[in-house]
């Protein structure tokens, strides 16, 4: 029972993990020293500056969006973790399923190294790495465009509607993947029954002797 849990643990995390991933992934891609030979990278002379970079990203509150994705983590993770044991919990017997003490402690475990994990890249870190990789790929004068429309009440107006805008548009996105990935969930649960079988009824076959 011990690893159906571990491995219970692991897929739920795993699975939560994914929409974070795919937040970072750009930024960590490329380090700062790294040159990127791409279609679409702009020449050093057409570049725009640090500052230029800096005002732009001021401009579009990155940081107060990376900080709100990076508090709302240990929720989508917690929610995310509970969906996958109710799921799991149906399809085994009673006897076998987590009780509630088991789920808190698990519950308490992942809290505690979801807020460990995120303090490993400081949101600092995360800015002064994208910084380089913005300049490779927006000129001055672009940058100075896209300052001045989110600069101007339009723009503004359109950054304050973004959180209103993304929450709903998360809650569509998240009720079509539970429904569509819910024959995946199946499958994994089956898959992890089979492994841990011998375990769950006693009858782990003996290592034969060489």
């Amino acid at each position: 029972m011990k690893a159906n849990l571990g491995i219970t643990l692991l897929a739920g995390i795993a699975i939560a993990a994914l929409p974070a991933l795919g937040q970072s992934i750009p930024v960590q891609q490329a380090a700062p020293d790294q040159t990127t030979a791409t279609a679409s990278a702009i020449p050093p002379d057409q570049q725009a500056t640090k500052e230029q970079v800096e005002k732009m990203m001021e401009v579009l509150r990155v940081r107060k969006q990376m900080e709100t994705m990076m508090n709302l983590m240990p929720q989508i993770v917690a929610q995310t973790f509970q969906t996958q044991v109710k799921s799991i919990n149906a399809k085994l017997s009673p006897g076998k399923r987590l009780t509630a003490r088991d789920q808190a402690a698990l519950q308490k475990v992942m809290n505690k190294y979801m807020q460990e994990a995120l303090g490993i890249y400081p949101i600092d870190e995360m800015i002064a790495d994208a910084v380089p990789v913005y300049q490779r790929h927006i000129s001055k004068t672009d940058c100075d465009a896209v300052i001045a429309f989110y600069s101007s009440p339009a723009g503004q107006r359109l950054l304050d509607e973004v959180p209103a805008v993304m929450q709903e548009y998360t809650a569509i996105v998240m009720s079509h993947m539970q429904a569509r990935s819910k024959h995946l969930t199946d499958q994994m649960v089956a898959e992890i029954q089979e492994i841990v079988k011998p375990e769950l009824t006693g009858k782990r076959a003996s290592n034969p002797k060489g």
